[in-house]
């Protein structure tokens, strides 16, 4: 932290930093700086951060294992749904046992 290699600002500094940041000088710039509040950034801690909702890495790879997961669940229902489809309509092409009947011929020997 840049607090621990610098010192506290005298009184006419103190006001320096907004937003409750801290002000110290650090010896090789005599200049002032600040240290930070959360959620504040800048020379001055005059600008505000806002916080943001980002999931950590774990959290992503586990949301996308199930979306791979997910998906090839419905790959594989796909599938199966064609090859069913696909059995059923070559059953119902081919002729049933019965249909297989001798032919008799209607003429007569002469």
């Amino acid at each position: 932290m840049m607090a621990e290699h610098g010192i506290p600002c005298t009184e006419s500094e103190a006001n320096f930093c907004m937003n409750g940041g801290t002000c110290f000088i650090i010896p090789t710039v005599s200049t002032p700086t600040c240290v930070c509040k959360a959620n504040f950034e800048g020379s001055r801690c005059e600008h505000y951060q806002l916080s943001s909702f980002s999931r950590d890495s774990e959290e992503k790879g586990m949301i996308a294992a199930v979306v791979i997961i997910v998906l090839l669940i419905l790959v594989l229902l796909g599938v199966v749904i064609y090859y069913i489809c696909k059995i059923k309509r070559n059953g119902q092409s081919q002729p049933k046992p019965e249909e297989y009947q001798t032919v008799k011929s209607s003429i007569q020997p002469v």
